[in-house]
């Protein structure tokens, strides 16, 4: 009778950990980035030399498991044109398949604002050029969570506000 190869405990134990690492790394091979996109915009508050604005984002998951958001940053472009930029540090769940709209709060310098706004005006005198509507641009990053992996997922966004 042939006699098992004898295994010491710590040969068990990195064996083991080998086994639960390659494990985990699996899991979530096949994590799909969320789509986040703009779906509104409000005036908070307009100070002196700042304007808050509560943007709404619809993050949207197309996982087969849960996701739960950490945290987001975003910055917003206005017609190339740098508008603001804020933070959210609220946990929310998004269920498999689902989406969820975040709210966040983002901060735009009225000096910028002011600049943006004769830039506009100029571009508007000119000819042939109507103004109809503003090309917007979102980016930022997401942090999720898994359950077993956090990552920072970035994001970006395009599109236009219609001003008629």
């Amino acid at each position: 009778m042939k006699k098992l190869p004898f295994f010491r405990p710590i040969q068990l134990l990195c064996l083991s950990v080998l086994f639960l690492l390659s494990g985990c790394a699996g899991l979530n091979s096949s994590f799909e980035t969320p789509k986040v996109t703009l779906a509104d915009i409000n005036v908070r508050e307009i100070k002196t030399l700042e304007t808050s604005f509560l943007v709404q984002l619809r993050v949207m998951n197309p996982n087969d498991f849960p996701l739960e958001i950490k945290g987001l940053s975003c910055d917003l472009e206005v017609d190339g044109r740098q508008f603001a930029s804020g933070l959210q540090g609220n946990v929310q769940a998004i269920e498999p398949y689902g989406s969820a709209l975040v709210p966040v709060e983002v901060y735009a310098s009225v000096l910028d604002m002011v600049n943006s706004v004769i830039g506009l005006i100029q571009s508007a005198n000119k000819p042939n050029a109507p103004m109809e509507s503003l090309t917007y641009r979102l980016v930022g990053k997401v942090h999720v969570s898994t359950g077993t992996l956090t990552r920072n997922v970035p994001f970006e966004s395009e599109g236009e506000l219609n001003l008629k």
